[in-house]
């Protein structure tokens, strides 16, 4: 596990607090962005909700934050949803844009999201958010680059793309998180205020985040995951050949108004 911007005595003031302040119910709202996600969503929130019957600390709320879909996607939703389960329509297009909407409804003081195919299983997710439930830090992130971590099966190509990507980030924006990018992000209140700041339309938003949340000094904590991007094998990668021009492009957007942002928020935090 690595830390971003917590002092060790604030660690261990956090620990003491879990220990002796230890909350019995905690309010999380997990948000999944789907577009044309039909032949996965039943099953992921089928999966999503056997893990989550064990849960009796945390009250959760699943939203699938469905903009654009064609294929089926929201029907599929609809189908299964309930009291925990809900859909949310977004007319906008782009990841970043539908996890903001649903972070703007969510009524819990803990939120996060993951993708629709699940690389990383629901008891993985369920970690997470109870290191933030229990104070540990303001912002958990999930990284596949951490020594610990493991990827079966995923393809030589594939890490390279991404420590690629993490290095023109760390170089371009100066983040230091190791996985900007691995879709596993829970956070508090305050990292929820700073989630409302991004801008970024699509899956850049990530990186955004993280450099709003590094430079305002809030907590972060990385941790290893196991990821299995190949759960569902007929499901194609989203990914285009254009992204990584896309990518540069955006971190030098997002360099550009950070100082703007981070001087904004410092007023609201």
């Amino acid at each position: 596990m690595v830390y971003f911007g917590c002092p060790y005595a604030a660690r261990m003031l956090r620990m003491y607090s879990m220990i002796t302040e230890y909350p019995t119910l905690r309010k999380a709202t997990l948000v999944i962005p789907a577009c044309n996600e039909a032949e996965v969503i039943v099953h992921t929130l089928a999966l999503f909700r056997g893990a989550l019957d064990h849960e009796r600390n945390i009250d959760w709320t699943i939203v699938v934050a469905d903009n654009g879909s064609t294929d089926g996607t929201q029907d599929a939703v609809l189908g299964v949803s309930g009291e925990h389960i809900q859909l949310l329509r977004i007319k906008e297009k782009g990841k970043g844009n539908a996890v903001r909407a649903a972070f703007a409804k969510a009524d819990g003081d803990i939120a996060l999201f993951t993708d629709a195919d699940l690389p990383i299983l629901p008891e993985e997710i369920i970690a997470a958010v109870k290191l933030i439930a229990e104070g540990v830090s303001d912002v958990v992130v999930g990284s596949r680059l951490l020594p610990q971590s493991k990827m079966p099966g995923r393809e030589w190509w594939r890490t390279w793309s991404s420590l690629m990507f993490n290095l023109f980030a760390r170089l371009i924006v100066g983040v230091h998180v190791s996985d900007t990018q691995c879709p596993l992000k829970v956070m508090n209140a305050k990292g929820i205020k700073v989630m409302l700041a991004t801008k970024e339309p699509t899956w850049f938003f990530d990186l955004e985040f993280l450099a709003l949340a590094e430079r305002l000094a809030l907590c972060i904590k990385e941790i290893p995951v196991v990821w299995d991007e190949h759960r569902y094998p007929k499901r194609k990668s989203k990914l285009a050949m254009l992204d990584s021009i896309r990518a540069i492009t955006a971190m030098f957007r997002i360099r550009k108004r950070l100082s703007i942002q981070v001087s904004l928020l410092e007023r609201r935090l």
